[in-house]
């Protein structure tokens, strides 16, 4: 714990992008935004802040980044005149019912917009909040749900600040307008991914652990047992369909990064335009093509992937491989894999020269452009060309194109749908989790159909924001429903707000598209998107929200909302 408390290093390298210094058009759009505000002690007021010369404006953003770089924050920055404002209908007498006001320098708050847009936020949030609710989730994860539950509100009260929502939205709404799961979610993901990396770690001491027999019934009989890691993650990947899913061992790299290999890469269709080239071309040049080359033997591979298979084929002159895939693989991961497999059986034959053909243009780039990140099955190939050729085999690799007709290309094409399951990676793997994660958050989010935000946003994605913090803060609070003036009461303990007019509870979809009272205002800001959006439509929001924020502002600033 205490090195999580240690103050943070204010003297890192002075290069990186968010250790540079105040620009002053950064300086600017910060003053631009201000508003009208009460100065502080110092008198100074952001009107004149604004009407300083550009000189005047320059020397001021001289004496911030003096603040940033030396650490030094003024003293007479940190007083402020306390205005208590009673709160109405309550005991003038009792300190407790005051609104305390502060009036700080405008000096010292002119530059808080810096860094408190929605993006900014949630970088904060991640890199120092969810970061540490995310350490050692795989091991604490196996705690009682009373003691993980302790970590909800620290997730909620991050939330609000980043989003600006209002305290009583409901916490369904608060991860799905920030687009951020449930805590609980992350821990079953980085389990997840923590247990399918021991698993493709044939050298990880827990690699082929299984658990004890007694120890499960122990833990079926007592179902107050706190479960350990290998039995919390049974239940999950049972949950998700996992159970019975293969990973591929983490190859050896028997080929350096900082070796170099020069594969024999053919293009007789380098100069062709597909759009414009008919396919009879291409056969005729392919035909070409093979009279030149008719002492190699011809091996033909094609990785294909649908919505729910990925396979390859690989086809010799005699014989035709097919496999498929786990769904959760790329399109990559086939196309190399059958590069690889195709110089598996080369390996044993007694032909020492074969020419492998693939329409994949990614895979003969990933040979040419080896680095520390490149893809394990990369160096696989590579190291199997090198040892290849140092026993007289004469690999050559030639890319086609797809689609033309050529023979065994199409036998290729035909046959990669053939069913034998075959091993994922792991990286393929994490991919398909967080998309089953997020699967089941998306029927959790199907249920909540009495909230308002979901007749906005039924699926649970990530919307731009805007530019301007407060904009984008009432945008965020119309959007769930809950706003001061509607859900205020809910905090002090009072009434509800009725409407006079239509004698019904405020609500902001009773403002914005219901109450008779604002009809005028209505037609005066929303004319042109009546023409050509039903008032259904409009109830939604959707319009309020993604095509007119400048009509719905104005709005709200007629009707005083």
């Amino acid at each position: 714990m205490k090195t999580e408390k240690k103050n943070l290093n204010f003297y890192s390298r002075s290069d990186h992008s968010y250790n540079c210094n105040f620009t002053f058009q950064e300086f600017q759009a910060c003053l631009s935004k201000v508003h009208k505000s009460s100065p502080g002690p110092d008198n100074i007021s952001y009107i004149m802040l604004l009407h300083l010369t550009s000189e005047s404006q320059s020397n001021l953003l001289y004496r911030f980044n003096r603040i940033w770089n030396e650490h030094c924050f003024p003293a007479s920055w940190q007083e402020a005149i306390i205005i208590p404002i009673p709160k109405p209908g309550k005991d003038i007498t009792n300190p407790l019912y005051y609104h305390p006001i502060a009036l700080t320098s405008c000096l010292s708050v002119s530059t808080t917009p810096w860094g408190a847009d929605r993006p900014s936020m949630l970088k904060i949030y991640k890199a120092t909040i969810l970061s540490k609710l995310d350490y050692g989730c795989q091991i604490n994860g196996s705690s009682r749900k009373t003691i993980l539950q302790k970590f909800d509100p620290i997730q909620h009260a991050a939330l609000r600040l980043y989003s600006g929502a209002f305290r009583t939205f409901p916490v369904e709404s608060l991860y799905v307008d920030c687009f951020e799961p449930v805590l609980n979610y992350r821990r079953q993901m980085l389990s997840l991914h923590y247990y399918f990396k021991i698993k493709s770690n044939a050298y990880h001491p827990f690699h082929n652990f299984k658990l004890r027999p007694f120890l499960v019934r122990l833990q079926e009989a007592r179902k107050s047992f706190i479960p350990v890691f290998f039995s919390r993650v049974h239940n999950i990947l049972t949950d998700l369909n996992l159970l019975y899913v293969h990973v591929t061992i983490q190859p050896k790299r028997n080929f350096p990064s900082w070796k170099f290999f020069e594969t024999h890469v053919l293009h007789p269709y380098e100069n062709f335009n597909k759009s414009n080239t008919a396919v009879i071309i291409y056969q005729q040049t392919f035909i070409e093509h093979r009279e030149h080359y008719n002492n190699f033997v011809p091996i033909y591979t094609d990785g294909s992937k649908s919505a729910d298979q990925v396979s390859f084929a690989v086809v010799f002159p005699s014989t035709i491989f097919s496999f498929r895939l786990h769904h959760s693989c790329s399109i990559f991961i086939a196309e190399i894999t059958d590069v690889l497999y195709a110089l598996e059986e080369i390996s044993k034959s007694i032909q020492k020269m074969s020419l492998i053909y693939t329409d994949s243009l990614s895979v003969l780039k990933s040979l040419d452009s080896v680095h520390d990140h490149t893809h394990p099955l990369v160096f696989n190939v590579l190291y199997i060309l090198e040892k290849l050729a140092s026993q007289c085999f004469i690999i050559n690799l030639c890319w086609i194109s797809s689609h033309v007709g050529i023979l065994g290309n199409e036998q290729a094409e035909k046959s990669a749908t053939f069913s034998i399951n075959g091993a994922v990676p792991v990286g393929n793997l994490k991919k398909h989790i967080k998309l089953l994660l997020y699967s089941k958050w998306q029927a959790q989010w199907n249920v909540e159909t009495g909230n308002m935000l979901h007749a906005v946003k039924p699926t649970p994605q990530s919307w731009p924001s805007l530019k301007n913090r407060k904009a984008d803060t009432i945008l965020t609070r119309l959007r769930v429903g809950h706003t001061r003036f509607t859900h205020r009461h809910l905090l002090l303990g009072e009434q509800a707000p009725m409407c006079s007019r239509c004698n019904c509870t405020m609500s902001v979809q009773h403002i914005l598209a219901e109450c008779s009272n604002f009809n005028s205002q209505r037609l005066r800001f929303f004319l042109i998107l009546l023409e050509f959006h039903s008032l259904h439509y409009l109830v939604k929001l959707h319009i309020f929200i993604f095509e007119s924020n400048q009509f719905l502002f104005s709005y709200l600033s007629v009707v005083q909302f």
